[in-house]
């Protein structure tokens, strides 16, 4: 059987994060995605001079299942290959900030007509027509933009970013969704369209429950790991690390107490619900505390799973890497890189009953691995290609 995006062509201008992460799923479903980089250094998330090998870990993890490219598009014969790539591709993806395809005669108005079954997709910061357009845009400069950083941390202290990138990932699955969204179209009509996923449009969908307080009236304050709506919620000591409870409904808290040995609580007008608890809740942290500190984490996880009481080891990212769910779920994929050795790339969330499991997967390409087989197959012949490294084109 098929993988689900066989024979679709991605023509890849994306860097960094994002959209990487939007083609590497649409490489797990089939596709061929044949990512462009520039002659030299690649893309920035290579980082060559820097790292190991020559290459970036993170790059690796991101990548597989491509094929590199190298186009020198401020190159007018660099930008006409690119052209005749794009005359067999079904869709465009980039990230560039806002103005930068455009300046490079690339803008989905200069493609569309010549390529009207082209699927134009792009993340942009702040979208492309407001007026942040040309605002740089990176996880951590978004987070604060949005209010999430305004609402971590302390009360007695300053917001803190998170250091997962939560929002690249978050915009490079959201274009996922308009781009099959886009084929699906397409195959109706026979036309191709623009798609755009604006970085802070993601991070509004995500602070929804946050922006729902504001527009009650309600507005959030740093409370660090409580939760002003379910009490006892925290992190609390366990005898060899930490444990996240989280007691969302009365029933929840019933069991717990029963389960800590404080039944009599229950009868406590004090502790009566959520909003009588959260009013005292250093005494409740306090109780629970003292409970959980003389077990073990991982034996208060499974007592409290027995019993279906929401929590959640605090890990280690160490041992995350490390847990074999990741394996089975294929989430990290053994792979290799000539200098690097033995790697770890990166799965696919995307869990289709029918989707086969490929055989291998494609480790990820060293920089421009592919270009002359792919150039070839545009009836470029040797010495062209020679003449065109010569000219700094490839």
């Amino acid at each position: 059987m098929d993988l689900p995006l066989a024979g679709v062509r991605v023509i890849d201008l994306g860097q960094i994060f994002a959209v990487p992460y939007c083609t590497l799923q649409l490489a797990h479903l089939g596709a061929e995605v044949i990512k462009v980089e520039p002659p030299g250094t690649g893309e920035n998330l290579r980082r060559a001079a820097a790292s190991p090998g020559g290459v970036s870990y993170s790059f690796l993890m991101l990548n597989a299942n491509k094929k590199s490219v190298t186009l020198n598009l401020k190159h007018p014969r660099g930008r006409e290959l690119l052209l005749r790539l794009l005359a067999s591709a079904d869709i465009l993806t980039e990230n560039y900030s806002a103005g930068v395809m455009e300046a490079l005669g690339l803008g989905y108005a200069a493609l569309a007509e010549r390529f009207p079954r082209l699927i134009y997709a792009s993340i942009k910061g702040y979208g492309s027509d407001g007026p942040w357009a040309k605002l740089g845009a990176m996880d951590s400069t978004l987070q604060a933009a949005c209010g999430q950083i305004s609402v971590t941390g302390y009360a007695d202290g300053p917001g803190t970013r998170s250091p997962a990138t939560f929002i690249d990932m978050s915009s490079g699955s959201h274009l996922v969704s308009a781009i099959l969204a886009a084929l699906i179209q397409r195959g109706g009509t026979g036309r191709g369209q623009r798609v755009e996923i604006s970085m802070y449009d993601v991070c509004v969908a995500a602070m929804t429950g946050l922006i729902a307080n504001e527009l009650e009236g309600k507005p959030y304050r740093r409370i660090g790991n409580r939760h002003r709506n379910a009490c006892p919620s925290n992190i609390y000591p366990a005898s060899d690390g930490e444990i996240l409870i989280f007691c969302l409904t009365e029933t929840h808290w019933r069991g717990f107490a029963r389960l800590m040995g404080r039944a009599e609580l229950l009868d406590d007008p004090r502790f009566a619900d959520h909003a009588a608890r959260y009013a005292i809740a250093d005494e409740v942290d306090g109780l629970v505390a003292a409970w959980t500190r003389t077990r073990a984490r991982d034996a208060i996880v499974a007592m409290l799973l027995e019993h279906g009481l929401p929590c959640a080891p605090v890990r280690e990212v160490a041992e995350v890497v490390a847990d074999p769910e990741l394996t089975r779920r294929r989430m990290l994929i053994d792979s290799a890189y000539p200098t690097r050795g033995p790697i770890k790339t990166m799965g696919a969330p995307l869990k289709l009953e029918a989707l086969p499991e490929p055989a291998a997967i494609a480790p990820p390409p060293a920089l421009g691995a592919h270009t002359d087989e792919v150039l070839s197959s545009l009836g470029i012949d040797p010495a062209t290609l020679a003449d065109l490294r010569a000219a700094g084109v490839l």
